[in-house]
């Protein structure tokens, strides 16, 4: 029993160091000039044993979007119950999901290069499932802003709306230093996305 646990461990840290190697690699070329040889040749694998964890290359880039994304929304979720005050809740949900975008910049790269890539069935599938998760996360979050409403915390606005609007603000900050590398980090631009949520820009002095 022991043996086999170890095994299964053993192999879930291939599989893991394997996609973070395609991580790498998926961040600075497209989907289709990326080939199974390549990545293998990074992790130190023959191209024949990758095929013991992955099915092929569209097996392997969909497990990595995927299990990434689910633990993303997993830590989101997880940071905002650790509190029971409304405006904290997503003061720890922005800054959950911006770390989680500085952290893993590799992957995040990978994940706005792949949007291009063919409509395979199993792009398809994967298109599909990031729809349906991204439509859950804003109800998620919707439903934490209904709470602030109904609390008097903020203002009565459609909710949906408001979810969105945070969501766009989360990657607009984040876009430019994935893409530019600029240097400013995005855990850095907090207390703006906050600021412009909560507050907006107009100067209500005047």
């Amino acid at each position: 029993m022991e043996r086999l646990e170890r095994k299964e461990r053993e192999f879930n840290m291939r599989r893991a160091y394997i996609l973070a190697q395609a991580e790498k690699i998926f961040s600075v070329k497209s989907y289709h000039n990326v080939t199974m040889a390549e990545i293998a040749s990074a992790s130190g694998f023959s191209t024949g044993s990758l095929y013991q964890f992955f099915e092929g290359k569209e097996n392997l880039y969909t497990s990595m979007i995927t299990e990434k994304l689910d633990l993303m929304y997993t830590e989101i979720r997880e940071a905002t119950e650790r509190t029971e005050n409304v405006t904290e809740k997503i003061e720890m949900l922005v800054d959950s999901q911006l770390q989680f975008m500085e952290k893993n910049a590799d992957f995040c790269r990978s994940l706005f290069k792949g949007e291009n890539a063919a409509l395979t069935e199993a792009m398809t599938a994967l298109r599909k499932k990031l729809i349906e998760d991204y439509l859950n996360y804003v109800r998620f979050i919707e439903n934490l802003l209904k709470e602030g409403i109904e609390k008097g915390v903020l203002r009565n606005m459609p909710a949906h709306d408001m979810a969105q609007s945070l969501v766009y603000l989360i990657r607009a900050v984040s876009m430019e230093w994935i893409l530019l590398s600029r240097n400013e980090s995005p855990s850095a631009k907090k207390g703006f996305v906050l600021d412009i949520f909560f507050h907006g820009v107009k100067n209500h002095g005047r």
